[in-house]
Protein backbone atom coordinates (compact mmCIF):
# COMPACT_ATOMS: atom_id res chain seq x y z
CA UNK A 1 0.00 0.00 0.00
CA UNK A 2 1.25 3.46 -0.88
CA UNK A 3 1.22 6.32 1.60
CA UNK A 4 -0.23 9.57 0.32
CA UNK A 5 0.41 13.02 1.64
CA UNK A 6 0.49 16.60 0.45
CA UNK A 7 2.60 17.75 3.37
CA UNK A 8 5.80 19.80 2.98
CA UNK A 9 9.24 18.43 3.66
CA UNK A 10 9.40 16.16 6.67
CA UNK A 11 11.77 13.77 8.36
CA UNK A 12 13.21 11.31 5.85
CA UNK A 13 11.94 13.35 2.90
CA UNK A 14 14.77 15.00 0.89
CA UNK A 15 14.78 18.61 -0.27
CA UNK A 16 14.36 17.46 -3.87
CA UNK A 17 10.99 15.89 -3.13
CA UNK A 18 9.88 18.84 -1.01
CA UNK A 19 10.69 21.18 -3.91
CA UNK A 20 8.63 19.06 -6.30
CA UNK A 21 5.60 19.62 -4.08
CA UNK A 22 5.50 23.26 -5.27
CA UNK A 23 3.41 24.30 -8.30
CA UNK A 24 6.37 26.45 -9.43
CA UNK A 25 8.39 23.27 -10.05
CA UNK A 26 6.47 22.57 -13.27
CA UNK A 27 5.94 24.27 -16.62
CA UNK A 28 2.41 22.85 -16.76
CA UNK A 29 -0.46 23.57 -14.32
CA UNK A 30 0.22 21.54 -11.18
CA UNK A 31 -2.84 21.69 -8.97
CA UNK A 32 -3.72 18.96 -6.44
CA UNK A 33 -0.10 18.17 -5.62
CA UNK A 34 0.34 14.94 -3.69
CA UNK A 35 3.13 12.59 -2.70
CA UNK A 36 2.90 8.82 -2.65
CA UNK A 37 5.76 6.83 -1.12
CA UNK A 38 6.76 3.20 -1.40
CA UNK A 39 9.80 1.32 -0.10
CA UNK A 40 11.72 2.16 -3.30
CA UNK A 41 10.30 5.37 -4.79
CA UNK A 42 8.52 8.68 -4.39
CA UNK A 43 5.66 9.44 -6.78
CA UNK A 44 4.67 13.11 -7.06
CA UNK A 45 1.20 13.68 -8.48
CA UNK A 46 1.11 17.11 -10.14
CA UNK A 47 -1.93 18.23 -12.11
CA UNK A 48 -2.47 15.90 -15.10
CA UNK A 49 0.83 14.06 -14.64
CA UNK A 50 2.77 11.86 -12.20
CA UNK A 51 6.54 11.74 -11.72
CA UNK A 52 8.18 8.68 -10.16
CA UNK A 53 11.60 9.24 -8.58
CA UNK A 54 13.61 6.24 -7.39
CA UNK A 55 15.01 6.26 -3.86
CA UNK A 56 18.82 5.86 -3.63
CA UNK A 57 18.53 2.61 -1.65
CA UNK A 58 19.95 -0.91 -1.75
CA UNK A 59 17.34 -3.34 -0.43
CA UNK A 60 19.15 -6.48 -1.49
CA UNK A 61 16.60 -7.39 -4.13
CA UNK A 62 17.10 -3.98 -5.80
CA UNK A 63 20.00 -1.52 -5.98
CA UNK A 64 19.29 2.14 -6.80
CA UNK A 65 22.39 3.57 -5.15
CA UNK A 66 23.73 5.38 -8.26
CA UNK A 67 22.02 7.69 -10.72
CA UNK A 68 23.06 5.34 -13.54
CA UNK A 69 21.26 2.43 -11.90
CA UNK A 70 18.19 4.57 -11.27
CA UNK A 71 18.12 5.77 -14.89
CA UNK A 72 18.43 2.25 -16.24
CA UNK A 73 15.56 1.21 -14.01
CA UNK A 74 13.41 4.11 -15.27
CA UNK A 75 14.05 3.06 -18.88
CA UNK A 76 13.15 -0.54 -18.08
CA UNK A 77 9.97 0.59 -16.31
CA UNK A 78 8.89 2.48 -19.44
CA UNK A 79 9.55 -0.50 -21.70
CA UNK A 80 7.66 -2.98 -19.57
CA UNK A 81 4.67 -0.84 -18.69
CA UNK A 82 4.07 0.24 -22.26
CA UNK A 83 3.00 -3.38 -22.83
CA UNK A 84 -0.11 -2.59 -20.76
CA UNK A 85 -0.69 1.17 -20.99
CA UNK A 86 1.43 2.85 -23.68
CA UNK A 87 -0.61 6.07 -23.45
CA UNK A 88 0.08 6.35 -19.71
CA UNK A 89 3.90 5.99 -19.73
CA UNK A 90 5.10 9.11 -21.55
CA UNK A 91 8.87 9.17 -21.08
CA UNK A 92 11.67 10.13 -18.70
CA UNK A 93 11.72 13.63 -17.20
CA UNK A 94 14.72 15.26 -15.56
CA UNK A 95 14.73 16.70 -12.04
CA UNK A 96 17.27 19.52 -12.11
CA UNK A 97 18.29 22.32 -9.76
CA UNK A 98 17.49 25.77 -11.15
CA UNK A 99 17.93 28.99 -9.18
CA UNK A 100 18.61 26.99 -6.05
CA UNK A 101 15.43 24.87 -6.20
CA UNK A 102 14.64 21.51 -7.77
CA UNK A 103 12.12 21.38 -10.59
CA UNK A 104 11.04 19.25 -13.54
CA UNK A 105 12.87 20.20 -16.72
CA UNK A 106 16.24 19.93 -18.41
CA UNK A 107 18.09 18.13 -21.18
CA UNK A 108 18.05 14.35 -21.23
CA UNK A 109 20.61 12.95 -18.81
CA UNK A 110 21.18 16.28 -17.07
CA UNK A 111 19.63 15.49 -13.70
CA UNK A 112 17.82 12.93 -11.60
CA UNK A 113 15.62 10.73 -13.84
CA UNK A 114 11.90 10.43 -13.15
CA UNK A 115 9.37 8.26 -14.94
CA UNK A 116 6.84 10.65 -16.49
CA UNK A 117 3.29 9.34 -16.58
CA UNK A 118 -0.20 10.52 -17.30
CA UNK A 119 -2.08 10.71 -14.02
CA UNK A 120 -4.76 8.06 -13.71
CA UNK A 121 -8.07 8.89 -11.99
CA UNK A 122 -7.85 8.29 -8.26
CA UNK A 123 -11.51 7.27 -8.08
CA UNK A 124 -10.78 4.46 -10.55
CA UNK A 125 -7.99 2.86 -8.53
CA UNK A 126 -9.05 -0.60 -7.45
CA UNK A 127 -8.28 -0.08 -3.72
CA UNK A 128 -10.43 3.08 -3.75
CA UNK A 129 -13.24 1.22 -5.47
CA UNK A 130 -12.96 -1.63 -2.97
CA UNK A 131 -13.19 0.86 -0.10
CA UNK A 132 -16.37 2.29 -1.65
CA UNK A 133 -17.76 -1.25 -2.21
CA UNK A 134 -17.93 -0.62 -5.96
CA UNK A 135 -16.10 -3.78 -7.05
CA UNK A 136 -18.42 -6.59 -8.06
CA UNK A 137 -18.22 -10.06 -9.54
CA UNK A 138 -18.60 -8.78 -13.08
CA UNK A 139 -15.59 -6.45 -12.76
CA UNK A 140 -13.20 -8.99 -11.23
CA UNK A 141 -14.18 -11.48 -13.92
CA UNK A 142 -13.25 -8.88 -16.56
CA UNK A 143 -9.90 -8.42 -14.82
CA UNK A 144 -9.35 -12.18 -14.86
CA UNK A 145 -10.06 -12.40 -18.58
CA UNK A 146 -7.81 -9.41 -19.35
CA UNK A 147 -4.93 -10.94 -17.42
CA UNK A 148 -5.40 -14.25 -19.25
CA UNK A 149 -5.27 -12.43 -22.61
CA UNK A 150 -2.07 -10.63 -21.61
CA UNK A 151 -0.39 -13.83 -20.47
CA UNK A 152 -1.32 -15.56 -23.73
CA UNK A 153 0.86 -13.08 -25.64
CA UNK A 154 3.60 -12.51 -23.04
CA UNK A 155 7.13 -13.72 -23.67
CA UNK A 156 8.04 -17.28 -22.70
CA UNK A 157 10.83 -19.72 -23.54
CA UNK A 158 14.56 -19.10 -23.22
CA UNK A 159 15.37 -16.20 -20.91
CA UNK A 160 12.04 -16.60 -19.12
CA UNK A 161 11.49 -20.29 -18.39
CA UNK A 162 14.44 -20.64 -16.05
CA UNK A 163 12.75 -18.36 -13.49
CA UNK A 164 9.86 -20.80 -13.08
CA UNK A 165 11.92 -23.91 -12.43
CA UNK A 166 11.76 -25.44 -8.93
CA UNK A 167 15.37 -24.40 -8.23
CA UNK A 168 14.59 -20.76 -9.02
CA UNK A 169 11.40 -20.80 -6.95
CA UNK A 170 13.35 -22.31 -4.04
CA UNK A 171 16.06 -19.63 -4.43
CA UNK A 172 13.45 -16.86 -4.19
CA UNK A 173 12.12 -18.40 -1.00
CA UNK A 174 15.61 -18.70 0.49
CA UNK A 175 16.21 -15.04 -0.22
CA UNK A 176 12.94 -14.14 1.50
CA UNK A 177 13.81 -16.12 4.60
CA UNK A 178 17.36 -14.73 4.70
CA UNK A 179 16.15 -11.13 4.43
CA UNK A 180 13.52 -11.66 7.12
CA UNK A 181 15.91 -13.38 9.56
CA UNK A 182 16.80 -10.17 11.49
CA UNK A 183 13.10 -9.36 11.98
CA UNK A 184 11.78 -12.74 13.13
CA UNK A 185 10.13 -12.12 16.48
CA UNK A 186 9.28 -8.54 15.54
CA UNK A 187 6.93 -8.62 12.56
CA UNK A 188 6.61 -12.40 12.24
CA UNK A 189 6.78 -14.84 15.13
CA UNK A 190 9.41 -17.57 15.31
CA UNK A 191 6.71 -20.25 15.37
CA UNK A 192 4.75 -18.89 12.40
CA UNK A 193 7.89 -18.36 10.32
CA UNK A 194 9.03 -21.91 11.04
CA UNK A 195 5.65 -23.33 9.99
CA UNK A 196 5.85 -21.47 6.69
CA UNK A 197 9.39 -22.71 6.04
CA UNK A 198 8.36 -26.33 6.59
CA UNK A 199 5.33 -25.93 4.34
CA UNK A 200 7.38 -24.38 1.53
CA UNK A 201 9.87 -27.24 1.53
CA UNK A 202 7.06 -29.81 1.64
CA UNK A 203 5.40 -28.28 -1.43
CA UNK A 204 8.68 -27.98 -3.34
CA UNK A 205 9.31 -31.66 -2.70
CA UNK A 206 5.78 -32.89 -3.42
CA UNK A 207 5.04 -30.65 -6.44
CA UNK A 208 8.40 -30.76 -8.18
CA UNK A 209 7.11 -32.69 -11.19
CA UNK A 210 4.14 -30.34 -11.56
CA UNK A 211 6.42 -27.29 -11.43
CA UNK A 212 8.69 -28.80 -14.08
CA UNK A 213 5.75 -29.76 -16.29
CA UNK A 214 4.40 -26.22 -16.21
CA UNK A 215 7.71 -25.02 -17.63
CA UNK A 216 7.41 -27.40 -20.58
CA UNK A 217 3.78 -26.37 -21.08
CA UNK A 218 4.79 -22.69 -21.45
CA UNK A 219 3.10 -21.57 -18.23
CA UNK A 220 6.11 -19.42 -17.32
CA UNK A 221 5.64 -15.91 -18.70
CA UNK A 222 7.29 -12.48 -18.53
CA UNK A 223 4.37 -10.98 -16.64
CA UNK A 224 3.53 -7.92 -14.64
CA UNK A 225 5.34 -9.05 -11.51
CA UNK A 226 3.58 -6.74 -9.05
CA UNK A 227 -0.10 -7.16 -9.85
CA UNK A 228 -1.83 -6.23 -6.62
CA UNK A 229 -4.96 -4.07 -6.36
CA UNK A 230 -3.04 -0.77 -6.44
CA UNK A 231 -1.68 -1.70 -9.89
CA UNK A 232 -5.17 -1.84 -11.41
CA UNK A 233 -7.23 1.17 -12.49
CA UNK A 234 -10.65 1.40 -14.12
CA UNK A 235 -10.61 4.39 -16.50
CA UNK A 236 -13.60 5.17 -18.71
CA UNK A 237 -14.82 1.63 -18.20
CA UNK A 238 -11.51 0.09 -19.30
CA UNK A 239 -9.34 -2.13 -17.11
CA UNK A 240 -5.77 -0.81 -16.99
CA UNK A 241 -2.72 -2.53 -15.52
CA UNK A 242 0.27 -0.34 -14.63
CA UNK A 243 3.34 -0.15 -12.37
CA UNK A 244 4.94 -3.41 -13.47
CA UNK A 245 7.93 -4.72 -11.55
CA UNK A 246 11.01 -3.85 -13.57
CA UNK A 247 14.10 -4.19 -11.36
CA UNK A 248 14.41 -8.01 -11.31
CA UNK A 249 13.31 -10.47 -14.01
CA UNK A 250 13.59 -13.23 -11.40
CA UNK A 251 10.51 -11.75 -9.70
CA UNK A 252 8.61 -10.71 -12.84
CA UNK A 253 9.13 -13.86 -14.91
CA UNK A 254 7.21 -16.60 -13.16
CA UNK A 255 4.49 -19.19 -13.38
CA UNK A 256 1.23 -17.46 -14.33
CA UNK A 257 -0.18 -19.07 -11.17
CA UNK A 258 2.09 -16.76 -9.16
CA UNK A 259 0.67 -13.69 -10.92
CA UNK A 260 -2.95 -14.79 -10.46
CA UNK A 261 -2.14 -15.56 -6.82
CA UNK A 262 -0.86 -12.02 -6.23
CA UNK A 263 -4.11 -10.25 -7.04
CA UNK A 264 -6.17 -13.01 -5.42
CA UNK A 265 -4.13 -12.62 -2.23
CA UNK A 266 -4.50 -8.85 -2.29
CA UNK A 267 -8.26 -9.05 -2.75
CA UNK A 268 -8.29 -11.26 0.33
CA UNK A 269 -6.13 -8.70 2.13
CA UNK A 270 -8.81 -6.13 1.31
CA UNK A 271 -11.36 -8.42 2.96
CA UNK A 272 -12.88 -9.70 -0.28
CA UNK A 273 -12.02 -13.37 -0.51
CA UNK A 274 -15.30 -13.84 -2.36
CA UNK A 275 -14.08 -11.60 -5.18
CA UNK A 276 -10.67 -13.28 -5.14
CA UNK A 277 -12.20 -16.61 -6.08
CA UNK A 278 -14.46 -15.11 -8.73
CA UNK A 279 -11.32 -13.56 -10.28
CA UNK A 280 -9.49 -16.90 -10.18
CA UNK A 281 -12.45 -18.74 -11.70
CA UNK A 282 -12.62 -16.25 -14.58
CA UNK A 283 -8.89 -16.57 -15.29
CA UNK A 284 -9.03 -20.36 -15.28
CA UNK A 285 -12.08 -20.40 -17.56
CA UNK A 286 -10.45 -17.98 -20.04
CA UNK A 287 -7.02 -19.64 -20.04
CA UNK A 288 -8.02 -23.27 -19.70
CA UNK A 289 -5.29 -23.60 -17.06
CA UNK A 290 -7.13 -25.90 -14.66
CA UNK A 291 -3.92 -27.07 -12.96
CA UNK A 292 -3.26 -23.54 -11.75
CA UNK A 293 -5.46 -24.05 -8.69
CA UNK A 294 -3.16 -26.83 -7.49
CA UNK A 295 -0.44 -24.23 -6.90
CA UNK A 296 -2.58 -21.29 -5.86
CA UNK A 297 -2.19 -21.64 -2.08
CA UNK A 298 1.57 -22.07 -2.47
CA UNK A 299 1.92 -18.90 -4.50
CA UNK A 300 -0.53 -16.92 -2.38
CA UNK A 301 1.65 -17.81 0.59
CA UNK A 302 4.67 -16.57 -1.37
CA UNK A 303 3.00 -13.30 -2.38
CA UNK A 304 1.73 -12.55 1.13
CA UNK A 305 5.15 -13.33 2.62
CA UNK A 306 6.87 -11.01 0.14
CA UNK A 307 4.41 -8.19 0.92
CA UNK A 308 5.05 -8.67 4.60
CA UNK A 309 8.79 -8.67 3.98
CA UNK A 310 8.70 -5.50 1.89
CA UNK A 311 6.75 -3.74 4.63
CA UNK A 312 9.18 -5.02 7.25
CA UNK A 313 12.26 -3.83 5.37
CA UNK A 314 10.99 -0.26 5.64
CA UNK A 315 11.85 -0.51 9.34
CA UNK A 316 15.52 -0.83 8.37
CA UNK A 317 15.38 2.56 6.63
CA UNK A 318 14.88 4.23 10.02
CA UNK A 319 13.55 7.70 10.75
CA UNK A 320 10.04 6.55 11.60
CA UNK A 321 7.95 8.15 14.32
CA UNK A 322 6.69 5.61 16.89
CA UNK A 323 3.15 5.64 15.47
CA UNK A 324 4.46 5.08 11.94
CA UNK A 325 6.67 2.24 13.11
CA UNK A 326 3.72 0.54 14.79
CA UNK A 327 1.67 0.95 11.62
CA UNK A 328 4.38 -0.76 9.55
CA UNK A 329 4.63 -3.60 12.07
CA UNK A 330 0.86 -4.08 12.10
CA UNK A 331 0.65 -4.11 8.29
CA UNK A 332 3.52 -6.61 8.10
CA UNK A 333 1.92 -8.94 10.62
CA UNK A 334 -1.36 -8.88 8.68
CA UNK A 335 0.40 -10.17 5.56
CA UNK A 336 2.31 -12.83 7.49
CA UNK A 337 -0.96 -14.04 9.00
CA UNK A 338 -2.31 -14.46 5.48
CA UNK A 339 0.87 -16.26 4.38
CA UNK A 340 0.44 -18.65 7.32
CA UNK A 341 -3.14 -19.43 6.31
CA UNK A 342 -2.05 -20.35 2.78
CA UNK A 343 0.76 -22.44 4.25
CA UNK A 344 -1.88 -24.78 5.66
CA UNK A 345 -2.47 -22.85 8.87
CA UNK A 346 -5.97 -24.30 9.09
CA UNK A 347 -6.22 -28.07 8.76
CA UNK A 348 -9.76 -27.75 7.40
CA UNK A 349 -12.07 -24.90 6.36
CA UNK A 350 -12.60 -22.45 9.22
CA UNK A 351 -16.07 -21.17 10.16
CA UNK A 352 -15.79 -18.25 12.56
CA UNK A 353 -18.87 -16.85 14.28
CA UNK A 354 -18.05 -13.22 15.11
CA UNK A 355 -20.83 -12.38 17.56
CA UNK A 356 -21.74 -9.76 20.13
CA UNK A 357 -24.08 -6.93 20.91
CA UNK A 358 -24.62 -4.17 18.32
CA UNK A 359 -21.69 -1.69 18.43
CA UNK A 360 -19.57 -4.21 20.36
CA UNK A 361 -16.95 -4.25 17.58
CA UNK A 362 -17.92 -7.61 16.07
CA UNK A 363 -18.16 -6.24 12.51
CA UNK A 364 -14.81 -4.43 12.72
CA UNK A 365 -13.29 -7.65 14.04
CA UNK A 366 -14.97 -9.77 11.35
CA UNK A 367 -13.53 -7.52 8.65
CA UNK A 368 -10.06 -7.76 10.19
CA UNK A 369 -10.27 -11.56 10.42
CA UNK A 370 -11.44 -11.73 6.81
CA UNK A 371 -8.48 -9.69 5.58
CA UNK A 372 -5.83 -11.35 7.77
CA UNK A 373 -7.05 -14.95 7.43
CA UNK A 374 -8.49 -14.95 3.90
CA UNK A 375 -12.03 -15.63 5.09
CA UNK A 376 -15.20 -14.82 3.17
CA UNK A 377 -16.99 -12.15 5.22
CA UNK A 378 -20.77 -12.63 5.47
CA UNK A 379 -22.66 -9.83 7.22
CA UNK A 380 -26.20 -10.07 8.56
CA UNK A 381 -26.68 -6.30 8.14
CA UNK A 382 -25.79 -6.52 4.46
CA UNK A 383 -27.75 -9.74 3.86
CA UNK A 384 -30.88 -8.27 5.46
CA UNK A 385 -30.88 -5.12 3.36
CA UNK A 386 -29.96 -6.96 0.17
CA UNK A 387 -32.96 -9.28 0.56
CA UNK A 388 -35.23 -6.29 1.25
CA UNK A 389 -33.94 -4.35 -1.76
CA UNK A 390 -32.65 -1.53 0.47
CA UNK A 391 -29.41 0.32 -0.20
CA UNK A 392 -26.90 -0.94 2.40
CA UNK A 393 -26.10 2.49 3.86
CA UNK A 394 -29.68 3.76 3.86
CA UNK A 395 -30.84 4.20 7.46
CA UNK A 396 -34.00 2.30 8.41
CA UNK A 397 -35.85 3.65 11.47
CA UNK A 398 -38.10 0.68 12.20
CA UNK A 399 -38.99 0.04 15.82
CA UNK A 400 -37.40 -2.90 17.64
CA UNK A 401 -38.74 -6.19 16.25
CA UNK A 402 -40.78 -4.43 13.55
CA UNK A 403 -40.56 -4.01 9.77
CA UNK A 404 -37.14 -4.93 8.44
CA UNK A 405 -36.31 -6.32 11.88
CA UNK A 406 -39.36 -8.45 12.58
CA UNK A 407 -38.95 -12.09 13.54
CA UNK A 408 -39.63 -13.49 10.07
CA UNK A 409 -37.11 -11.20 8.35
CA UNK A 410 -34.51 -11.96 11.00
CA UNK A 411 -34.96 -15.70 10.52
CA UNK A 412 -34.64 -15.28 6.74
CA UNK A 413 -31.47 -13.22 7.25
CA UNK A 414 -29.77 -15.86 9.38
CA UNK A 415 -30.88 -18.60 6.97
CA UNK A 416 -29.30 -16.62 4.12
CA UNK A 417 -26.00 -16.44 6.04
CA UNK A 418 -26.01 -20.22 6.53
CA UNK A 419 -26.82 -20.82 2.86
CA UNK A 420 -23.98 -18.56 1.69
CA UNK A 421 -21.57 -20.06 4.22
CA UNK A 422 -22.39 -23.57 3.04
CA UNK A 423 -21.65 -22.63 -0.56
CA UNK A 424 -18.18 -21.35 0.31
CA UNK A 425 -17.37 -24.13 2.78
CA UNK A 426 -18.19 -26.75 0.15
CA UNK A 427 -15.56 -25.09 -2.04
CA UNK A 428 -13.05 -25.41 0.78
CA UNK A 429 -13.07 -21.72 1.62
CA UNK A 430 -13.19 -20.36 5.17
CA UNK A 431 -15.98 -18.04 6.31
CA UNK A 432 -16.53 -15.47 9.06
CA UNK A 433 -20.17 -14.90 10.03
CA UNK A 434 -20.78 -11.35 11.25
CA UNK A 435 -24.02 -11.08 13.24
CA UNK A 436 -25.30 -10.56 16.77
CA UNK A 437 -26.15 -14.26 17.24
CA UNK A 438 -27.91 -13.44 20.51
CA UNK A 439 -30.44 -16.26 19.98
CA UNK A 440 -29.17 -19.70 21.12
CA UNK A 441 -31.29 -21.45 18.46
CA UNK A 442 -29.45 -19.58 15.69
CA UNK A 443 -26.11 -20.48 17.22
CA UNK A 444 -27.19 -24.14 17.33
CA UNK A 445 -28.06 -24.06 13.62
CA UNK A 446 -24.54 -22.82 12.81
CA UNK A 447 -23.04 -25.59 14.96
CA UNK A 448 -25.03 -28.19 13.01
CA UNK A 449 -23.93 -26.62 9.70
CA UNK A 450 -20.26 -26.86 10.71
CA UNK A 451 -20.66 -30.46 11.83
CA UNK A 452 -22.46 -31.46 8.61
CA UNK A 453 -19.81 -29.88 6.34
CA UNK A 454 -16.75 -30.79 8.40
CA UNK A 455 -15.84 -27.16 9.11
CA UNK A 456 -13.80 -26.06 12.11
CA UNK A 457 -16.20 -23.82 14.07
CA UNK A 458 -14.82 -21.11 16.33
CA UNK A 459 -17.01 -18.66 18.26
CA UNK A 460 -15.47 -15.24 18.92
CA UNK A 461 -17.38 -12.95 21.27
CA UNK A 462 -16.62 -9.22 21.13
CA UNK A 463 -17.01 -7.69 24.57
CA UNK A 464 -17.18 -3.98 25.32
CA UNK A 465 -18.37 -2.07 28.37
CA UNK A 466 -21.80 -0.46 28.20
CA UNK A 467 -20.44 3.10 28.22
CA UNK A 468 -18.35 2.41 25.11
CA UNK A 469 -21.29 0.70 23.41
CA UNK A 470 -23.55 3.66 24.05
CA UNK A 471 -20.91 6.13 22.84
CA UNK A 472 -20.48 4.16 19.61
CA UNK A 473 -24.23 4.11 19.00
CA UNK A 474 -24.32 7.88 19.42
CA UNK A 475 -21.46 8.35 16.92
CA UNK A 476 -23.15 6.08 14.38
CA UNK A 477 -26.10 8.43 14.13
CA UNK A 478 -23.96 10.93 12.20
CA UNK A 479 -21.40 8.65 10.53
CA UNK A 480 -21.53 8.02 6.79
CA UNK A 481 -21.41 4.58 5.19
CA UNK A 482 -22.79 2.68 8.19
CA UNK A 483 -24.88 -0.41 7.32
CA UNK A 484 -26.16 -1.22 10.81
CA UNK A 485 -29.40 0.46 11.93
CA UNK A 486 -28.81 -0.06 15.67
CA UNK A 487 -29.30 3.21 17.55
CA UNK A 488 -29.21 4.41 21.13
CA UNK A 489 -32.97 4.54 21.71
CA UNK A 490 -33.17 0.80 20.96
CA UNK A 491 -30.43 -0.07 23.43
CA UNK A 492 -32.64 -1.46 26.28
CA UNK A 493 -34.42 -3.87 23.89
CA UNK A 494 -31.18 -4.85 22.13
CA UNK A 495 -29.50 -5.64 25.45
CA UNK A 496 -32.50 -7.60 26.77
CA UNK A 497 -32.77 -9.72 23.62
CA UNK A 498 -29.13 -10.86 23.77
CA UNK A 499 -28.46 -14.21 25.44
CA UNK A 500 -24.85 -14.93 26.39
CA UNK A 501 -23.44 -18.07 24.69
CA UNK A 502 -23.11 -20.14 27.88
CA UNK A 503 -24.20 -23.31 26.07
CA UNK A 504 -21.09 -23.27 23.84
CA UNK A 505 -18.17 -25.21 25.31
CA UNK A 506 -15.44 -22.89 24.07
CA UNK A 507 -16.03 -19.19 23.44
CA UNK A 508 -13.09 -16.98 22.56
CA UNK A 509 -13.79 -13.65 24.25
CA UNK A 510 -11.90 -10.56 23.10
CA UNK A 511 -11.75 -7.04 24.46
CA UNK A 512 -13.12 -4.97 21.56
CA UNK A 513 -12.89 -1.64 23.37
CA UNK A 514 -9.27 -1.28 22.24
CA UNK A 515 -7.75 -0.35 18.89
CA UNK A 516 -9.01 -2.67 16.10
CA UNK A 517 -5.51 -4.01 15.33
CA UNK A 518 -5.01 -5.02 18.96
CA UNK A 519 -8.39 -6.75 19.08
CA UNK A 520 -7.66 -8.61 15.83
CA UNK A 521 -4.26 -9.80 17.04
CA UNK A 522 -5.79 -11.04 20.29
CA UNK A 523 -8.50 -12.91 18.39
CA UNK A 524 -6.02 -14.53 15.99
CA UNK A 525 -3.77 -15.56 18.88
CA UNK A 526 -6.78 -17.16 20.61
CA UNK A 527 -7.78 -18.96 17.39
CA UNK A 528 -4.29 -20.42 17.02
CA UNK A 529 -4.18 -21.39 20.68
CA UNK A 530 -7.56 -23.14 20.46
CA UNK A 531 -6.35 -25.09 17.43
CA UNK A 532 -3.22 -26.25 19.26
CA UNK A 533 -5.36 -27.35 22.19
CA UNK A 534 -7.36 -29.86 20.14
Amino acid sequence: MQRSTNAPEGKGQPAMIADLLRPEAYDHPADDLRLQETHSSWVVLAGPYAYKVKKPVDLGFLDFTTVELRRADCEEELRLNRRFSPDVYLGIAEVTRQRGRFRIGGASGSGEPAVWMRRLPEQGMLPEMLARDEVNTRLVRRIGRKLSAFHAGAATGAGVDEYGRPSAVAANWRENFDQMAPFVGRTVSQDLNAQIRVHVQDVLDARRQLLERRVTEARIRDGHGDLHAASVCIEDGQVRFFDSLQFAPSFRCADVAAEVAFLAMDLEHHGRADLAWEFVDAYVAASGDTELVMLLDFYECYRAYVRGKVRTLRLAQGGHAPAEEMRIISESRAYFDLAWVHAGGFAKPMLVMSMGLPASGKTTLARALASRLGLVHLSSDLARKTMAGVEPTRRVADAFGQGLYDRTMTQRTYASLRHQAARWLRRGRGVVLDATYGDPSERARVERLAERLGADLRVVLSQTDDATLRARLVRRATEQGVVSDARLELWPELRAAFTEPHEIAEVLSVNAARAPDETAEEAIALLRQSMRGE
